[in-house]
């Protein structure tokens, strides 16, 4: 996020853009993505601005200079047939914005990707999606950021944060204008701020999974809301990389300064098993590594973007609960929009109002697992 809006923000000519960085770029949550990029959303909203964002990915090195590992594979979504409404639904949305979506039939799936179990499960594909390589795409927007004069400052701690200036490990930073996008640590700058940003750091396990040999060219990434409530998608040839899509990530919160490194075995012996149920030919593939990240996950789900209510020329951009690297190019722009013109006209942003959780308006969503949003 804060390369994204260094990016944006000295694209559109300001020139005293500073961005700090507590660690090395990526060197957090979004190094650690696995970086899917779809579009499959139950709001109008997400479904424009991660249509940005693919759009931007695909054709990266021409719009930053930089390649970012885009690959196309492709996106299976299966759903328990007492979800087919909703998947309906989240299918006539994207469509209404342009976006390639179609249902499937157990048949239409085998002739996909026979090595696909449909098992009892109804399905949509979303052919254009894909991802990239997190680091990368970081990388890039920070090194045209600097091209256009902005400051990347690693290695640098924000400590306060307050209306014109932050202080951090090596001094005070003046600025008219101020975004805080620290992900999980966001609440602990803008709480002296009188704003109570509700994040819980949820702990995010994926494991690398080595396919037998033999098993044949990449597959689609699939999300599999079965029982076993897992995703995959494939990263060099003959691995995936599994993940899980069920919301009790954020039922077992954690200090993100304590995230451990890799899964849990019983997490990946879970995985395996919803890899032999749903993957023809995977019993004979076994792990090869795993890691863990952090989830900044609000209660709705969704993040929240704007003026930190109460201030003046502070902004907030946090609470993304996993589906930040694929907004990252909107929510860029976005910001650029909101420090320079004081609104943004790209997008509509005030779904994602951060005072609406005082309010108690949170974002509804008619699918019934909020991992995706």
């Amino acid at each position: 996020m804060g390369a994204s809006i260094a990016y944006h923000l000295a694209a559109r000519g300001v020139r005293d853009v500073v961005l700090v960085e507590r660690g090395t770029l990526a060197g957090g949550p979004t190094g650690r993505s696995t970086a899917i990029l779809r579009r499959h959303y139950s709001q109008p909203l997400l479904v424009r601005m991660a249509e940005h964002g693919l759009r931007m990915y695909s054709q990266f090195e021409e719009a930053v200079g930089r390649g970012c590992g885009f690959v196309r594979t492709g996106l299976l979504v299966g759903v328990d047939p007492r979800d087919r409404g909703a998947l309906e639904h989240n299918v006539e949305v994207a469509r209404a914005e342009g976006v390639l979506m179609e249902l499937l039939d157990s048949d239409e799936l085998a002739e996909i990707e026979p090595r696909i179990d449909a098992g009892e499960l109804d399905y949509c594909l979303e052919p254009e999606a894909g991802y990239c390589d997190p680091y990368l795409a970081t990388a890039g927007f920070a090194s045209a950021a600097r091209r256009d004069g902005a400051e990347i400052a690693e290695g640098v701690t924000a400590e306060t944060v307050a209306p014109g200036e932050v202080q951090t490990s090596r001094g005070t930073v003046s600025a008219g204008s101020v975004v805080v996008a620290a992900g999980p640590w966001s609440p602990s700058l803008l709480a002296p701020l009188g704003y109570e940003l509700p994040i819980r750091s949820a702990r995010a396990e994926v494991g690398r999974f080595r396919l037998p040999a033999g098993f044949g060219p990449p597959l689609p990434a699939l999300a599999d809301f079965s029982a076993s409530q897992l995703y995959f998608k494939p990263s060099e040839p003959g691995f995936i990389e599994v993940g899980s899509l069920s919301p009790d990530h954020a039922e077992r919160p954690i200090d993100p300064d304590a995230c451990p490194e890799g899964a849990e075995a019983e997490t990946l012996e879970a995985f395996g098993h919803g890899l032999r149920k749903r993957l023809r030919g995977a019993e004979s593939g076994h792990w090869r590594g795993s890691w863990s990240a952090i989830y900044d996950v609000t209660p709705d789900w969704h993040p929240a973007i704007g003026q930190v209510p109460g201030t003046d020329g502070v902004f907030v951009v946090a609470g993304f609960s996993g589906h930040g690297l694929k907004l990252g190019p909107a929510v860029g722009l976005s910001v650029a929009e909101l420090v320079c013109d004081g609104r943004t006209t790209t997008f509509d942003l005030s779904l994602l109002d951060p005072a609406r959780f005082e309010r108690n308006e949170l974002v509804s969503t008619t699918y019934g697992y909020s991992v995706l949003g």
